[in-house]
């Protein structure tokens, strides 16, 4: 995501964080449109993974998406929001589709990689019921921004007191 389309969307979102400062929001830095969710991978086969990231951005081509419409799902006090991609949503599914079916056997120490159930920017931790139906209805003012995807990266998350903090392994251009 360009910085100048994270700031725009990080002044969007400042009224919400204003009005739900209980709400662990995520940091503009830390903004990702995320396909797989791989879990623990031993540092030697990262370079499979580079190498299907690699495959599979051949593949591609570079897509504008828009998330424009705020969502989220509740569990138990802990909810996750998020925008939802109106345009590019099914090139995102179908490059996370491809990149889960694609990842070698066993890559990973705990269950096999999951494909990201929708395609979402996380922008909310720890939200509850008003702050959903806030984004849901933009209550706060209009959440809309789109931006030229041009890359795939395998991210490192590091997951630290204040929320993840991300590495990037690997990037391939689309």
């Amino acid at each position: 995501m360009p910085s100048a389309v994270r700031e725009q969307l990080a002044r969007q979102l400042a009224p919400y964080r204003r009005s739900y400062p209980e709400t662990r929001w995520t940091r503009p830095p830390t903004w990702h449109l995320t396909l797989t969710f791989l879990g623990s991978v031993e540092p030697a086969r990262v370079p499979e993974l580079q190498t299907l990231i690699d495959t599979v951005a051949v593949e591609r081509r570079p897509l504008v998406v828009r998330v424009d419409r705020g969502g989220g799902r509740e569990h138990r006090g802990d909810g996750v929001g998020w925008l939802a991609i109106s345009t590019g949503a099914g090139t995102v599914i179908e490059t996370a589709d491809l990149v889960t079916a694609r990842c070698p056997a066993g890559i990973t120490s705990g269950g096999p990689p999951k494909r990201t159930p929708s395609a979402h920017l996380t922008v909310a931790r720890k939200a509850d019921r008003s702050v959903l139906t806030a984004l849901e209805t933009q209550a706060h003012g209009p959440l809309s921004v789109s931006w030229e995807v041009d890359r795939i990266e395998l991210l490192r998350s590091h997951l630290e007191r204040d929320g993840a903090r991300y590495e990037t392994l690997h990037l391939a251009t689309l």
